[in-house]
């Protein structure tokens, strides 16, 4: 028994020296000089200890003003600048100069994250408007943080417009930022600590999500995209299960910015934007037969949302419809793995806005 403990404790000892010295180098070490992959987990790990992040009393985090940044990933690398900077926040902010025409408040999908700033949704409305438009994206935000920023940072600005953009995920940032505001998430949890800030942790994280989904099972060759079936399959029980807590925190908050719009006599639109499985969930169901099961659910948020706007009268745009016709068309709008809109994908959505602001009389 002696010898075993002995054994055990040499193990131990063995494996906190190796840990301790993969730790110490990927922090000494520059970047150039590590393996991709531990350069991509770098890369995670500055993000989720919020390195490029300020807490805030009001919207829980902020990016940091004064921002430069180059991030690197499986699927793409882009510069995140902050053009428009307050003493405690920063944001993409505006790309042509001048007064702000419109505001944009929404999460990564807003912010643009995957690409540079010129290549994002909202720049590239603003080159077809030829009309200024300010990005207050910020990824990770839900809906309260959309209306809050919009409220703190967005009408000081006097926008004639203003586009309020939900995305699939935001049900559960909704119960997140709730729990937040009820003071859960700010207890120690030593789980999350090591997430956020170990990359031996990541590490096992990644190879222990590896295992039990295991790969992309799901390769649509056509546009050369990939999907992991599994993954996909709990995200979509996730989100119907929160669906009757989530919504109605969303609602709510639409609701209120809408308010504060027409006190400022903007124009309020608010925007649907789809994931990448709801663009190619046709093509992701020949692959994945077991996900056909969803077909009742996949597009609950969007269906709401259409019937929450025309029982308030609200301007609002579903992007599902013309993104899936494009898709059909063998149009790749995501990234391969990561489900963002690739450059393609933020120009169709500007367009298919551009129509719509014209169909509104708006523009």
């Amino acid at each position: 028994m002696k010898a075993f403990f002995t054994n055990m404790t040499l193990v131990l000892l063995g494996l906190f020296f190796a840990v301790s010295v993969l730790e110490l180098a990927v922090r000494v070490l520059p970047l150039p000089m590590l393996p991709v992959p531990l350069r991509q987990l770098v890369h995670e790990l500055e993000v989720r200890s919020q390195k490029l992040s300020n807490p805030d009393p009001q919207l829980r985090h902020v990016i940091r003003p004064q921002t430069d940044y180059l991030f690197t990933w499986r699927d793409f690398s882009f510069r995140l600048k902050t053009n428009l900077n307050f003493p405690n926040a920063g944001f993409r902010g505006g790309t042509l100069g001048g007064p702000a025409w419109a505001v944009a408040v929404g999460d990564s999908f807003t912010f643009g994250h995957g690409v540079n700033q010129e290549a994002t949704w909202v720049a590239r409305l603003a080159g077809i408007a030829t009309r200024e438009i300010v990005n207050l994206g910020v990824p990770r935000w839900g809906p309260q943080q959309y209306t809050r920023s919009l409220e703190k940072y967005g009408i000081p600005l006097k926008p004639k417009v203003i586009f309020w953009c939900l995305f699939a995920n935001d049900l559960s940032d909704s119960i997140i930022f709730e729990r937040w505001l009820r003071g859960r998430s700010d207890r120690f949890s030593l789980g999350r600590f090591l997430r956020t800030h170990t990359v031996t942790f990541a590490i096992f994280r990644r190879l222990r999500v590896y295992l039990r989904a295991g790969s992309e099972d799901v390769n649509l060759r056509e546009v050369s995209l990939r999907f992991n079936s599994k993954i996909v399959r709990a995200n979509l029980n996730k989100e119907s299960k929160r669906f009757s807590a989530a919504w109605p925190l969303a609602r709510r908050e639409i609701e209120t910015a809408y308010r504060e719009s027409q006190a400022a006599n903007a124009t309020f639109v608010l925007l649907y934007f789809p994931s990448k499985e709801q663009v190619y969930w046709d093509s992701i169901k020949e692959q994945a037969k077991s996900l056909e099961s969803f077909d009742a659910s996949i597009d609950n948020l969007s269906r709401a949302t259409l019937e929450f706007c025309q029982s308030r009268h609200l301007l609002c745009l579903d992007l599902t419809p013309a993104l899936r016709k494009r898709a059909l068309r063998r149009e790749k709008l995501y990234f391969t793995i990561d489900g963002h809109w690739n450059e393609h994908g933020h120009d169709a959505v500007a367009r298919e806005i551009y129509s719509f602001l014209l169909a509104q009389k708006i523009l």
